[in-house]
C-alpha cells in the first residue's frame, strides 16, 4: 500500500488533543465570543459521541488487522532488518541492516567526498547565520518578518541516509542529507528563490507536456537521431567553486532581482554551499569537501545553473566548429536531444571535457524509440511522437481507493492520471493505454464500474480537476480527514463558511512502520524544539508524589530543562513546578521527561500545552488560567 495510504481510525490511533488543537485555530478566527463558545460546545459534543459510536466495518477490521501482523513481524525483526522506500519508482525495500550500513560506509570512505570531523560546529554556524540575517535586517534588505523567519532558532546538525537504487546493479545507495534543521536552511531557501530568476528559460522544460508540445515543431532528416544524456551522480559531483564562479559572472542580471550587496551575496552563498556541507552518520560526524549534499534546498537551484552554463559553452563551442544541435532541453539533470548521428562523439567529448567531475553518459534510440521522463518518443517519418510510459522499476502506486482519505481526493486522482496518460499519448496508442488505466486503478482497488466512469467523463472532454481554480481569498485550515466527524458535512454547519475550506491530512498512515530503521539515528529528545512536555514529580522518600507538569518551548527542551533545574537550584518560584517543589520539597525527574507533541505554530502549541494540562487536571501541578478558556470548554472531549 505504500508509506502514505491512510489506515482507517480506531480508537488507537484517534487522537483527539491535536484534532481539537486544529479546529481551533477555526475557532479563535470567529469574532463574536458567544459564537465562538457555541463552536467549541458543539465540537466538543461532536468529538464525544464520535469516540462512543466509533465501530470498524469488515473491510478496515481486516486492514487494521494485516497492519498489526506487519508491525509485530518488523519489530521483531528491528535488529536485523529495516523498512524504506526505493530511491525511484515508489517502490517498498526491505533490506538487511548488515548490508545498508556496509554500503553507507563504503560512501563514505570515498575521501576525495567526505571526511570525518571532531567538532559538532551547528551552534557556531547558528550564531553565524543569526549575523548574517541581523545585517540584512539592519541594512533593510529584509522585513521584520523576513528576519523571524530566517533566524535560526534550534538547530541540529543534517543526518545522513542513503535511499537503494533498485534500478541499477547491486542496488547501490544514493546519499541524502537531512538538512531540514541545518542552521542555514531558510536562508537557503531564500537565496534560492532569488537565484531560480537566473536560470535559463531557453533549456528547460516544466513537464512532459510542454516537451511534447515542443516536439510537435521538430523536423527529422534521415541522419538525425534522438538521444538522451544523463549526468553520473550531479549533486555530488557539482564543484562548489564553479557553480559560485559561474553565479557571479550573471550578477548583472541577479542584482535584478535582490537589493543585498554583491559582496555580501557572495559572502551567504560561501555560507550555504561550503560552510554548512556537514552531517552526522551512525554517531559519527563529516565534512562534504566537494559537490552539493542532496537535501540541500540550494541542491536542485544550483545543479540548473552549473548545467545552464555547460550548455551554453558547449552550444558555443560547436557552433565555432559549425556542428547545430537541432534541439536540446533538460529537466534537472536529464537531457533529451535531436542531433545529427556523425556529431555524436564531438558532442560527447566536448560534454565530458567540461569538468573532471561532470561526467555524461548518452543513450540513443532504440527501433525508433527512447524514453524520456514519463513518456516514450517515438520517430515518425520525420516527425516526433509520444506515447505515455512507465518505468520498469514505477511501482503504479497512487492514493489507494482502500486509503481513509476523501473520496473527492481519489477521484481527483484518478482523473488526473487518466487525463496525464492519454494527454501525453498519440491517439493510435488510446486503446492500449486505457487497458493500462483500468489495470493500474484496479491495482490500486478502485472500483471497475467506477474506472469506467471515470474514463468515460475524462474522453469526454470534462474538466481536469486543477482546473477548477479556488477563490484566493479563501482560508484554507488543515485538519486530520475522519470520516463522519471532520468532513466538510460534518464540520459545515459549526465553523466552515464561505471564504474557508479544509486542507485534509492523514490521521495516521503505515509511515510509522516506513521509519527508515537503521538508516537514522533516533534524534535526542532534548535536541528537539517546538514542543509540549511532561515532567514527573517523583516525590520523596516518605511520599510517591507522581503529579505531572505540562509546558511547552520554542527552543531546543534540553536548554528549557536547564532553565527548570536552575530555577529549583536557586529557590526561584518562576514556574509552578518550581513552586510546587520548593513548597513540597519534593525532586522532579527530568530524566523522564516525555514530548507529548511537537508544533511549530506557536499558538497551537499553547493550545495544546493547555488541553495536555486539562487531560492531566487531577494529577497536574499547573495553576496558570486557561486561555480563552478553551480547555474546559473541550474537557468533555479529552477526558
Amino acid at each position: 500500500m505504500g508509506s502514505k495510504f491512510a489506515l482507517p481510525v480506531n480508537k488507537d490511533n484517534f487522537a483527539p488533543v491535536p484534532l481539537i488543537a486544529d479546529i481551533e485555530q477555526w475557532v479563535q478566527n470567529i469574532d463574536d465570543v458567544r459564537e465562538k463558545e457555541t463552536a467549541r460546545s458543539k465540537i466538543a459534543n461532536r468529538i464525544t459521541n464520535f469516540k462512543r459510536s466509533m465501530r470498524n466495518d469488515d473491510r478496515e477490521k481486516f486492514i487494521l488487522g494485516i497492519y498489526e501482523e506487519t508491525k509485530e513481524i518488523i519489530d521483531a525483526n528491528r535488529d536485523t532488518i529495516m523498512v524504506t522506500t526505493a530511491d525511484k519508482g515508489n517502490k517498498t525495500v526491505v533490506m538487511s541492516k548488515k548490508e545498508y550500513h556496509q554500503k553507507m560506509n563504503q560512501l563514505l570512505a570515498d575521501k576525495t567526498t567526505y571526511r570525518p570531523i571532531d567538532v559538532d560546529p551547528t551552534e557556531k554556524l547558528q550564531k553565524v547565520n543569526n549575523k548574517i540575517i541581523m545585517e540584512l535586517f539592519k541594512s533593510k534588505h529584509i522585513t521584520k518578518w523576513e528576519k523571524t523567519k530566517l533566524d535560526s532558532i534550534s538547530p541540529q546538525s543534517p543526518e545522513l541516509y542513503g535511499l537503494p537504487k533498485i534500478h541499477k546493479d547491486g542496488t547501490p545507495l544514493r546519499p541524502i542529507s537531512s538538512s531540514m534543521n541545518v542552521p542555514c536552511y531558510a536562508l537557503s531557501k531564500h537565496i534560492g528563490n532569488i537565484l531560480k530568476t537566473i536560470i535559463s528559460t531557453e533549456y528547460n522544460v516544466k513537464n512532459s507536456l510542454e516537451l511534447k508540445q515542443q516536439l510537435g515543431s521538430i523536423t527529422l532528416d534521415k541522419d538525425d537521431i534522438i538521444v538522451s544524456f544523463d549526468v553520473v551522480s550531479l549533486f555530488t559531483n557539482i564543484p562548489i567553486y564553479l557553480a559560485i564562479k559561474k553565479i557571479m559572472d550573471k550578477w548583472d542580471t541577479l542584482r535584478v532581482n535582490t537589493t543585498i550587496p554583491r559582496q555580501t551575496f557572495l559572502k551567504i552563498l560561501n555560507f550555504c554551499l561550503k560552510d554548512n556541507n556537514y552531517f552526522t552518520y551512525a554517531g559519527k560526524l563529516y565534512q562534504q569537501t566537494y559537490g552539493m549534499p542532496m537535501g540541500n534546498p540550494l541542491s536542485p537551484t544550483i545543479a540548473d545553473i552549473v548545467l545552464d552554463t555547460l550548455l551554453d559553452d558547449v552550444m558555443d563551442e560547436l557552433q565555432s566548429m559549425n556542428i547545430t544541435v537541432k534541439f536540446i532541453v533538460k529537466y534537472v539533470d536529464d537531457l533529451f536531444a535531436v542531433i545529427n548521428k556523425k556529431d555524436e562523439t564531438t558532442i560527447m567529448k566536448l560534454m565530458n571535457a567540461y569538468h573532471n567531475k561532470l561526467k555524461f553518459t548518452i543513450e540513443k534510440e532504440t527501433r525508433a524509440e527512447l524514453p524520456f521522463l514519463d513518456m516514450k518518443i517515438i520517430r515518425n517519418g520525420n516527425t516526433l511522437i509520444t506515447n505515455w510510459y512507465a518505468k520498469p522499476t514505477a511501482s503504479g502506486r497512487m492514493i489507494n481507493y482502500n486509503s481513509t482519505q476523501p473520496h473527492s481526493t481519489k477521484i481527483n486522482t484518478a482523473k488526473n492520471f487518466i487525463h496525464k496518460v492519454l494527454l501525453l499519448s498519440d491517439e493510435r496508442f488510446k486503446a492500449d493505454n486505457i487497458n493500462k488505466i483500468q489495470q493500474i486503478l484496479k491495482q490500486n482497488n478502485y472500483p471497475m464500474a467506477l474506472i469506467n466512469n471515470l474514463i468515460r467523463d475524462v474522453t469526454n472532454g470534462s474538466k481536469r480537476p486543477h482546473e477548477e481554480k479556488a477563490s484566493t481569498t479563501k482560508k484554507f485550515y488543515s485538519v486530520p480527514y475522519i470520516p463522519k466527524l471532520t468532513d466538510r458535512a460534518s464540520l459545515g454547519n459549526i465553523i466552515l463558511d464561505e471564504n474557508s475550506t479544509t486542507a485534509y491530512k492523514s490521521n495516521k498512515t503505515l509511515n510509522q512502520i516506513f521509519k527508515k530503521k537503521g538508516t537514522t539515528t533516533k534524534t535526542d529528545k532534548l535536541k528537539l524544539s517546538n514542543v509540549v512536555y511532561e515532567i514527573t514529580c517523583d516525590g520523596d522518600q516518605q511520599e510517591k508524589c507522581n503529579k505531572k507538569y505540562v509546558g511547552t518551548t520554542r527552543r531546543t527542551l534540553g536548554t528549557r530543562l536547564a532553565e527548570h533545574e536552575a530555577d529549583i537550584r536557586k529557590g526561584r518560584q518562576s514556574t509552578a513546578l518550581a513552586q510546587h517543589i520548593k513548597e513540597s520539597g519534593h525532586a522532579a525527574n527530568f530524566k523522564t521527561v516525555r514530548v507529548l507533541d511537537s508544533e511549530k505554530i506557536e499558538n497551537k502549541r499553547y493550545t495544546l500545552e493547555s488541553l495536555r494540562i486539562q487531560q492531566r487536571l487531577k494529577e497536574s501541578i499547573n495553576t496558570k488560567e486557561d486561555k480563552d478558556n478553551t480547555k474546559l470548554q473541550y474537557s468533555i472531549a479529552i477526558t
